[in-house]
């Protein structure tokens, strides 16, 4: 019976027949952000200050390029997020990092915490991905996103130190493997449980993709409607007038003697 069931479900699909088109989506080749070509140019160094090295808080002051906004901030971190110009005592002048540099939570006090500083990434479109390029560090703090899937890459044993995965790269992807639609992700910097040490991260740019659109569902539908008269045995056949038996016509079952 349930086969006959199927059969007949079958027929009704040849019956009324249509062209489907989902309406899907487009992803962007992605956005380079670079973290250090943004404030290095709001750092100024004067002469007079030489010897000393210049930390910048960036917490104020947000990227925005070409849709994109890159917003940091404090909260509960050990230290603000800072960009900063050391003094090269060899050199003897000025050398930017090529990194800013975020922290986890705080270490010790009453204040003690795990959360620190957060970064937060918005677009006037979905956001599909974002990658983070990282510099090495001592002491290094992990990260974690409000939404979304998380995996650390660029480890490299061959580096000297050798190098750890620390680079976060961010799917828009839930727990059960779904894709999920987000204009906003915040990430956040913490600190491991039992550490310590005021860890931080040093990140140097970020590449951003986004989608252009969105699946709404199926649009378009055409149907042809079913040939009045026309006649299916329940195997989806098409039988002529002389057929003897259950048939399917104008989708109706009815049994011809």
């Amino acid at each position: 019976m349930i086969k006959n069931l199927r059969s007949i479900f079958v027929v009704a699909l040849m019956a009324v027949s249509g062209s489907m088109f989902a309406q899907g989506t487009t992803e962007s080749k992605g956005e380079v952000i670079d973290f250090v070509n943004f404030y290095k140019p709001l750092t100024e160094v004067k002469e007079v200050e030489a010897g000393k090295d210049k930390t910048f808080y960036i917490a104020t002051k947000a990227i925005e390029q070409n849709g994109i906004k890159v917003t940091f901030d404090k909260l509960n971190g050990s230290g603000a997020p800072t960009y900063t110009i050391a003094w090269d005592k060899k050199k003897s002048e000025y050398v930017a990092h090529n990194f800013i540099r975020l922290y986890g939570g705080l270490a010790t006090g009453d204040k003690a915490c795990l959360d620190g500083n957060t970064m937060v990434f918005e677009s006037d479109k979905n956001i599909t991905k974002i990658s983070i390029a990282a510099s090495n560090a001592k002491d290094w703090a992990t990260i974690k996103a409000d939404c979304g899937k998380i995996e650390m890459t660029g480890a490299d044993p061959n580096a000297k130190p050798e190098r750890p995965a620390i680079d976060p790269v961010w799917t828009n992807v839930n727990e059960k493997g779904e894709s999920i639609e987000t204009k906003k992700v915040v990430f956040t910097i913490y600190r491991e449980e039992g550490s310590t040490k005021n860890q931080a991260v040093r990140y140097a740019k970020a590449t951003v993709f986004t989608a252009d659109g969105a699946a709404t569902g199926i649009n378009n539908i055409t149907a042809v409607k079913a040939q009045n008269g026309v006649r299916y045995n329940l195997a989806g056949q098409r039988v002529s007038k002389d057929f003897k038996g259950v048939v399917i016509e104008n989708g109706k079952k009815m049994i011809v003697k």
